[in-house]
């Protein structure tokens, strides 16, 4: 039912996404006097790259593949994708050279994800490219490969925020090709022609800086700061839990403590996990501890749709585990819960951890319970590492 309301949001943006891009077309078509043949031929391409686009935008919602909350907000990026389209109709009237391409590519791909963003940058690309004539399409090539290498570089800046190495490689890449395809293109070489490299460039550099501190304010800090609010163990929802159930308030205690071990040690969101971990026992609130009680008191507290989907996987027994978050949410919980048991039976009793863990993981490994999961054979051998290296926390579980 979800998956059907959320294509019907959706269907209006594309809606309106093909209407604008085919307006585009045919505005090129007409202010730049380009033969129909060609016309017919863009048009053509560009519908299919608006569908890959689609594509590619909805594959990364479903598989947890867009940046921040882009999943949550399609809106953003529709609306900045059809105001690029509608802008490349006056592209072919400025300086080829001064084509601001490469900030579309870093604006498609922080509203959405590196194939994305690339797919519906190219898609602008083309079309201004046509509108422009032959003259344009001897730096095609420079703004797709610059902005290709703009859109990975900019994906992997974090919370960190460590923007000087990425902007430095994407200005060299752009000032590098555009000076040659001018050198080499042009039948004469002017200082005129020379300013423009540098202007995009300048211009370039600017809008790139203003875009990505925009992005960590709005997304990356943003998002950080929901995260420490709700995993804050004192938090109004979880000292409920405390309130109700102590039992299953320290539980998620023990059992966040090893997500955050385990999630850093293998290269996941720690944040995520440990949310996960957190709030895994919240249904609990709702008198019985089950996923249409977790599902109701999450979507009353606004917890972020990707833990959701976590502890849906980990709690609904008909939905099977997907997400290498899952697979370590439930190991988390399994050891907890086996050590508790144990201890529950003799408190003074000697436990070999390594060996309690090797034969856990032995058992949930025969019975191939995590063989449709995304978890590398990597990952899992280093979380299993994780909890047999562990020797002292284990005696808080007592």
């Amino acid at each position: 039912m979800k998956g059907n309301s959320d294509k019907i949001k959706k269907t209006p943006l594309y809606v309106a996404l093909f209407a604008v891009c085919l307006g585009a077309c045919a505005g090129l078509w007409i202010i730049y006097d380009v033969p129909e043949t060609a016309a017919i031929q863009m048009a053509c391409l560009v519908m299919i790259g608006l569908m890959v686009t689609i594509f590619s935008f909805n594959a990364g919602a479903a598989y947890d593949r867009l940046f921040g909350s882009n999943r949550e907000h399609p809106g953003l990026f529709f609306g900045a994708f059809m105001t690029c389209c509608a802008g490349c109709v006056i592209l072919p009237a400025m300086p080829t050279a001064a084509w601001p391409m490469v900030i579309v590519f870093v604006l498609l791909t922080i509203l959405s994800n590196i194939p994305t963003g690339i797919v519906a940058s190219g898609v602008v690309l083309f079309m201004a490219a046509v509108g422009g004539g032959a003259a344009a399409y001897a730096y095609v090539f420079t703004y797709l490969f610059v902005g290709i290498a703009a859109s990975v570089l900019v994906a992997n800046i974090d919370e960190e925020f460590k923007t000087t190495l990425p902007v430095f490689i994407t200005e060299l890449f752009l000032l590098i090709g555009l000076s040659v395809t001018i050198v080499t293109s042009a039948s004469t070489i002017s200082i005129e022609l020379l300013v423009y490299p540098v202007v995009n460039v300048t211009i370039t550099l600017i809008l790139m800086l203003f875009l990505l501190k925009l992005y960590s304010a709005k997304v990356i800090f943003r998002q950080k700061d929901n995260y420490l609010e709700l995993n804050d163990p004192e938090c109004m929802l979880l000292t409920k839990l405390k309130n109700i159930s102590p039992a299953d308030y320290q539980k998620t205690v023990h059992v966040v403590y090893f997500c955050d071990r385990v999630s850093a040690a293998i290269g996941l969101d720690t944040d995520v996990v440990k949310c996960a971990g957190l709030y895994h026992r919240i249904g609990v609130i709702g008198g019985a501890y089950n996923w249409e009680n977790t599902r109701m008191i999450c979507q009353e507290s606004n917890i972020p749709e990707v833990v959701m989907d976590i502890l849906r996987e980990f709690e609904d027994d008909s939905v099977p585990m997907k997400r290498a978050e899952t697979v370590v949410l439930y190991m988390c919980e399994c050891m907890v819960s086996s050590v508790q048991y144990l201890f529950a039976k003799n408190k003074e009793m000697k436990l070999d951890y390594p060996m309690l863990a090797e034969t856990i993981f032995k058992q949930r490994h025969e019975v191939g319970l995590f063989n449709d999961s995304d978890i590398t054979l990597g990952q899992y051998e280093r979380m299993k590492k994780v909890f047999m290296e562990e020797k002292l926390y284990y005696d808080f579980l007592r």
